[in-house]
């Protein structure tokens, strides 16, 4: 009965209004805060599962008419309705390959092997959600986050012009396909099957779609900014446009040799492109009225004193890696030469200077993108504690040789400036080096502004008059020095300085967090306040005294307007208003109070982390983006603030950063710093409830929303439910009351301070059971009320799935359990506050009052928050409802409140993170091994094998496709679904015996992929731990382990499968195979042999135009007859000489009593050749058995006489090769 007393109670508020409408918006009012009472009185979960959220709902794939379009607010992850699909597809992939058997003059069989395998895909088209949209950015299938540059899926973001899908036309027939206007849905064509059982698994979508409400004067915040500072300046790659790989591995000197697989350096998103790129779509998706980018970039500082710093740029690491397809480089250092970043148990304090050429491909991006370009060189001080560069100082002497010498900081500066020219639109000569531009030898004479003076005339030199070139003084160094001395008017006065530059941190407020993050006063801070009126005179920031303007460093519109003199009665060169102010710098912490103090930072490795004054230390979106509005808000328009770059977008896209900590290491100070994405974008409370109201038939003056300022990471609607319903959702998400107050819906935030005092002189006695009593008091029972409060929420960081969060009362009879599912985006902390306040708010509003006051309080609204006195006693409620009573009485109730329940508050912590990055799909490394035959193999048979192994550890298997025809057309030869153990040669092999264990020998190999291991001797001798070492075939006992991937090889059995003739050609950087199983193999037609060809190795998901292809011409090694061994020579007494070999045979050569090793050749032929100095003077051919003979006329005819001695070399034929290896010997 509760519910239906508070909600008639409500409706009778509503009629007695008065007010056209005034009953149909007090009913509405009536049935939200009655039912919601109710609710937080009895904790009862019957309302909660009557009106509460399907998270469900949200979460599994349909196809079914008539089933709800799911709204959206943020960003959310929906599963969709399929609208459309085709039959499921089959592809039948047909291989084939021949082979002769031989059989000698009488020729051979022929074999042929052929494979048939079945593929499945699907092309479809589901719908997600109502639009318009703003963007699908994650996609998932089943569980498994897809890599969306592999697929066909185009997004159709729901707008009332889209058109009809011309895949979908193309089946349907045209006409008959509708464009679902209004609907955002994805098409995805021919998605393969096999990674899902052959089903259509369920797609998931992250959906967003922003709902933003005016954050002053009817803009929003995010269209106001037309500026942006791009960072982090340090990263090798980061800023790269390319994806970039890093392959572990070992120098091979002059050569790399991998030691595992690669991973992509700047691609940890699932778009397939570089990160900077997807970041680069999302500020223009976040602030689509920027104008200009500022791009930092970072070289490296060593000291705090001027005469002993150098500055240069740094590397991540100087070994143990390489990079490709580019090298990173910079002003002519390596990443041998360059400066190793300190490293902090084992990861460098920063990341590494950006590549020149990539930080070019990116300023080229930009400018193609529309973007007007500032480079802003930034000099970072790589030491303990990461002390700012403002606190770089020193004497006066050594000022000019800090900016003069080798690496110097002219060289950091000039270095971009001849890289830039042409690329940008303006260059930024350095910033905040407070420390050093106030050192001076002489009263007025300033050595560090005299050399940036100089320093911006190279600069305009290098660049051109058509670039903007100025410097970004630190906002307590711009204006003057303690002193009062203005320093750095001879270079703001410099013809070479275009517009003067502020790092704008300049204080707004003195004061705790303002609850309602109100923007007026901020703006006004910006003329009033500290710096402008007052400065403190104390450490404590107790005593101020007056400023005058000329030395109010806030008051920069009089600096600008005004000539400036010295303290020595001169005045400076400073022309007023000759030059335009860029604030080339400013934002504000996401922490409470940081219009405070917007310079600090939490850093916990930095020694200058704080938080601003006043400040809590709490994370605060609210409290930065208000700091930003009023920013903008008060230099709108203006005259003399030309440009303001806030502070900071990264470069490496969200939500990767900040939540790839492993990755990044600076991942956790983002939700307490001044970088803006994931914070900007983000949809408002107060839209999305007005959003609501508009679905509801009120009109904009119906209802007033401006209270609620909370953002909403993700709210959806996703199950048939009254917008009444919609609205109690948030309200127990974010605490706000709705009520009617002079006839308009007011959604009122909770926590507000009390509105009005009553004592018991001005209440109004009532009956109650026979006696008069000013003021009623119920208090429900305790066992009503819940032990444990459950909030059940969608993750972000768990890829939004529902995660839930409580809090629970230790002391307490009840054991009642209250569930609160909502279908709300949440922080995990944010969802543990929520859990907090809501069992606090239960158990405090448990005492229900109810008293009568005059009609002089008919202003009284529901949700005000009043202190009543009575006997005594002071009793803090929230009014629930006003209604009429007896003639000029009104009737009010309440319940307890404590406002400090809605000021709880759960530190972030860093727990479980589900956020996925791709791994790019695996490159194929692929080595045709033309090499000898195995043990086992047919003597007929010509074999090309095949060693392959992924670039990254996620390599599925490769489809392998040849062209004979020059690359003009490929056809299917074979799938590898097995990586071979395969590298490099980090050491050069030396020479060895042949046919007996070399145990003085050794070789360190390097694996790209794979692992060995060591076998006794036996097992080597039974055909163990073969290898192909370049093109020596060799085995080995003992595989030791020097680190990850890197082996010493020794135990060696050399020259093996007639390959002794290659134990002395080793190199450091050759190839290794590892010879076992996991090799595929082909057998190639003769009439193949010897003709160029092309492979593409297409990892599987992959496509062939994206394959590069790889030429080999195969020469059939495999049917090569082996040297022929024990070459000798006789002479009869004329000088005739019988030379005399032993053949050798390829296959089944094991010894074996009273038999002869095979032939393996369809006839035996030899041929020999005499050698004069290396050169052939005689070829004996037509030979047919193991013996040739050179008679004395022969040799008189080749040397002039009969020889003593010969040089020859001895063939085996063959009649599908020819020659074999030939044996040399002097007979």
């Amino acid at each position: 009965m509760a519910s239906i007393i508070l909600s008639a109670a409500g409706g009778a508020l509503g009629g007695a209004t008065g007010i056209p409408g005034g009953a149909i918006i007090g009913r509405a009012l009536g049935n939200l805060a009655g039912s919601y009472i109710d609710n937080s009185l009895f904790g009862a979960d019957t309302q909660i599962s009557r009106t509460g959220p399907r998270l469900a709902d949200l979460a599994v794939q349909t196809s079914t008419y008539g089933k709800m379009i799911p709204i959206v607010y943020g960003s959310v992850r929906l599963a969709g309705n399929m609208i459309w699909s085709t039959p499921i597809r089959e592809t039948v992939t047909t291989t084939s390959s021949s082979s002769s058997t031989g059989g000698g003059k009488g020729g051979g069989g022929k074999v042929t092997q052929t494979s048939t395998t079945y593929s499945y895909s699907v092309s479809l088209a589901i719908a997600v959600c109502e639009g318009p949209i703003n963007a699908v950015w994650r996609v998932w299938a089943d569980a498994k986050l897809l890599d969306l540059s592999q697929y066909t899926m185009r997004v159709y973001l729901g707008d009332e012009a889209q058109t009809p899908d011309s895949f979908m036309a193309g089946i349907d027939g045209g006409p008959a396909t509708p464009a679902y206007r209004g609907l955002a849905y994805v098409v995805i064509e021919n998605f393969p099957l096999a990674d899902y059982g052959n089903r259509i698994p369920n797609f998931t979508f992250e959906v967003q779609k922003k709902a933003q409400y005016p954050d002053y004067d009817g803009q929003i915040v995010e269209n106001m900014i037309d500026g942006m500072v791009l960072i982090p300046g340090a990263g090798e790659f980061v800023y790269d446009t390319l994806v970039e790989y890093k392959t572990p591995g070992v120098s091979t000197g002059g050569g790399f040799a991998a030691t595992g697989a690669q991973e992509a350096v700047n691609m940890q998103n699932v778009s397939g492109e570089a990160n900077v790129l997807l970041a680069l779509d999302q500020l223009a998706d976040t602030c689509p009225n920027v104008q200009w980018v500022s791009v930092a970039a970072c070289w490296f500082g060593n000291s705090l004193d001027a005469g002993s710093c150098t500055i240069v740029p740094g590397v991540e690491y100087q070994s143990g890696g390489s990079t490709a397809p580019n090298a990173w480089g910079v002003a002519g250092y390596t990443r041998d030469t360059a400066h190793q970043i300190t490293l902090i148990e084992g990861s460098p304090r920063y990341g590494g200077t950006p590549d020149d050429a990539s930080l070019l491909r990116l300023l080229a991006e930009l400018r193609r993108r529309g973007y007007k370009v500032a480079l802003y060189p930034l000099l970072v001080m790589d030491m303990d504690g990461k002390p700012w560069r403002g606190l770089l100082t020193g004497s006066a002497a050594n000022v000019a040789n800090f900016f003069t010498k080798t690496n110097g900081y002219n060289r950091f500066i000039n270095h971009y400036a001849s890289i830039a020219a042409g690329a940008v639109d303006a260059f930024i000569i350095g910033s905040e080096l407070k420390g050093l531009t106030a050192v001076t030898d002489t009263p007025g004479s300033y050595p560090a502004v005299t050399q940036l003076v100089s320093l911006a005339a190279a600069v305009k030199s290098a660049l051109g008059g058509g670039v903007i070139v100025t410097y970004g003084a630190d906002w307590s160094e711009y204006h003057h020095t303690d002193g009062g001395w203005y320093q750095l008017d001879p270079l703001w006065a410099s013809p070479n300085i275009d517009v003067v530059g502020i790092d704008a941190y300049f204080p707004l407020a003195d004061a705790p967090q303002d609850a309602t993050y109100a923007v007026q006063p901020l703006i006004d801070g910006w003329t009033s306040g500290e710096g402008y009126d007052f400065y403190f005179t104390d450490g404590s920031r107790t005593v101020t005294a007056p400023l005058a303007a000329p030395y109010a460093w806030k008051n920069i519109a009089w600096w600008w307007s005004n000539a400036h003199v010295n303290p020595n009665g001169v005045s400076t060169a400073w022309v007023p208003q000759s030059k335009k102010i860029w604030f080339t710098e400013y934002g504000f912490p996401s922490v409470d109070g940081s219009a405070n103090q917007p310079n600090v930072f939490y850093d916990s490795a930095s020694a200058l982390s704080a938080f601003p004054y006043f400040s809590r230390g709490r994370v605060d979106f609210r409290a930065q983006r208000a700091g930003i509005t009023a920013t903008e808000a008060a230099w709108q328009g203006s005259a003399m603030i030309e440009r303001k770059f806030l502070w900071t977008w990264d470069a490496r896209p969200y939500p990767y950063f900040p939540d790839l900590t492993a990755v990044w290491g600076d991942g956790p100070n983002w939700q307490y710093g001044h970088w803006t994405e994931g914070k900007l974008g983000v949809s408002s409370l107060a839209a999305i409830v007005a959003d609501l109201c508009a679905r509801a038939g009120l009109q904009p003056a119906d209802y007033d929303v401006s209270a609620i300022t909370d953002q909403v990471e993700g709210f959806a609607v996703g199950a048939q439910q009254s917008i009444r319903a919609s609205i109690q959702q948030l309200e127990q998400g974010y605490f706000f009351d709705t009520c009617e107050s002079d006839g308009v819906l007011k959604f009122i935030p909770r926590g507000g301070t009390p509105a009005l005092s009553i004592t018991d002189d001005m209440l109004v006695p009532q009956a109650q059971n026979g006696a008069s009593r000013l003021l009623s008091i119920t208090r429900a029972q305790e066992l009503e009320l819940p032990q444990r409060v459950n909030v059940v929420y969608m993750s972000r960081l768990s890829n939004y799935q529902p995660a839930t969060q409580y809090s629970a009362r230790a002391v307490t009879r009840s054991r009642q359990a209250a569930t609160v599912s909502l279908p709300l985006v949440f922080a995990d902390q944010v969802a543990k506050t929520v859990a907090d306040t809501t069992l606090f708010t239960l158990w405090v509003s448990r005492v229900a009052y109810a008293f009568r006051l005059p009609m002089r309080y008919a202003a009284l609204d529901c949700a005000d928050v009043i202190d009543v006195t009575a006997e005594g006693v002071t009793h803090r409620m929230r009014v629930t409802s006003v209604t009429l009573a007896a003639p000029g009485m009104l009737h009010v109730e309440a319940v307890a409140e404590d406002i400090s329940a809605y000021d709880f508050y759960t530190p972030p912590g860093q727990g479980e993170n589900g956020t996925g990055s791709i791994t790019p799909l695996a490159a194929t490394l692929l080595d045709m091994l033309d090499m000898p035959a195995l043990p086992g193999d047919a003597a007929a048979a010509l074999t090309l094998r095949y060693a392959a192994a992924g670039s990254t550890a996620n390599w599925p298997g490769a489809a392998l496709y040849r062209s004979d025809d020059g690359g003009g057309s490929f056809q299917p030869v074979l799938d590898i679904t097995t990586q071979a153990a395969m590298g490099t040669a980090v050491t050069a092999l030396g020479s060895g015996p042949y046919c007996v264990f070399d145990e003085t020998s050794a070789v360190t190999v390097a694996l790209a992929h794979g692992q060995l291991q060591s076998i006794p001797r036996l097992s080597v001798l039974n055909g163990g731990n073969a290898a192909l070492l370049g093109n020596e075939l060799l085995q080995f006992t003992t595989a030791t382990l020097l680190s990850a991937g890197q082996y010493r090889l020794s135990g060696l059995l050399r020259g093996r499968q007639g390959t002794e003739w290659a134990i002395g050609t080793h190199a450091a950087g050759e190839r290794f195979v590892l010879l076992d199983g996991s090799l595929a193999q082909q057998a190639v037609p003769p009439h193949l042999l010897n003709l160029p060809r092309f492979y593409k190795p297409v990892t599987f998901g992959g496509t062939l135009d994206g394959t590069q292809a790889l030429g080999n011409t195969y020469t059939g090694i495999c049917a090569k007859p082996y040297a022929p061994s024990q070459v000798q020579g006789a002479r009869d007494g004329s000088g005739n000489l019988t030379i005399s070999w032993v053949r050798r045979t390829r296959v089944s050569g094991e010894w074996q009593d009273y038999v002869d090793v095979p032939l393996n050749e369809g006839a035996e032929a030899y041929e020999v050749d005499i050698l004069q100095s290396g050169a052939v003077v005689r070829t004996l051919s037509g030979l047919s058995a193991p013996s040739a003979g050179y008679t004395a006329a022969q040799q008189a005819s080749d040397f002039g006489g009969t020889q003593s001695s010969v040089s020859v070399r001895v063939y085996q034929l063959s009649a599908v090769v020819g020659r074999g290896y030939g044996a040399s010997a002097v007979v």
